[in-house]
């Protein structure tokens, strides 16, 4: 897959301000401004939580994973939650090796949340922007 990424707006959700960001399956420098940029957005119209699906992202590097940690820590600083779903097993793998779970919540799937009792979800899906 390309570098490219297609972008359209993070609606509001209609539960709890939760937002969805879809990486796609590189997370090169490209898609690390596309990130910034849809955290920034998730910001401006005050969401509260912001659920990364990874499902497309095939190889995390050493990069890619700072660039999680940094945005974990801004989003900390701005009382905005983050929690990760849909890793694939290397991803997964590699959050796990640098304890990533500890900090950031780590689902399997959308049902895997929805089972696990997490109230920011409904099973009718959320609004998506993928970068």
């Amino acid at each position: 897959m390309s570098s490219e990424m297609s972008h359209s707006p993070t609606h509001p959700t209609f539960h709890h301000d939760t937002h969805v960001i879809t990486l796609g399956a590189c997370l090169d420098v490209h898609a690390e401004h596309a990130l910034e940029s849809a955290v920034c957005h998730v910001q401006e119209i005050q969401g509260k939580h912001i659920l990364l699906n990874l499902h497309a992202l095939n190889n995390i590097d050493s990069r890619g994973l700072g660039k999680l940690f940094l945005t974990y820590h801004h989003l900390n600083r701005k009382k905005i939650r983050l929690s990760i779903v849909n890793p694939c097993p290397s991803v997964r793998e590699m959050l796990e090796f640098v304890n990533f779970p500890n900090i950031v919540p780590i689902y399997d799937s959308m049902d895997d949340l929805i089972a696990k009792g997490n109230d920011l979800v409904e099973s009718t899906g959320l609004p998506s922007e993928v970068v």
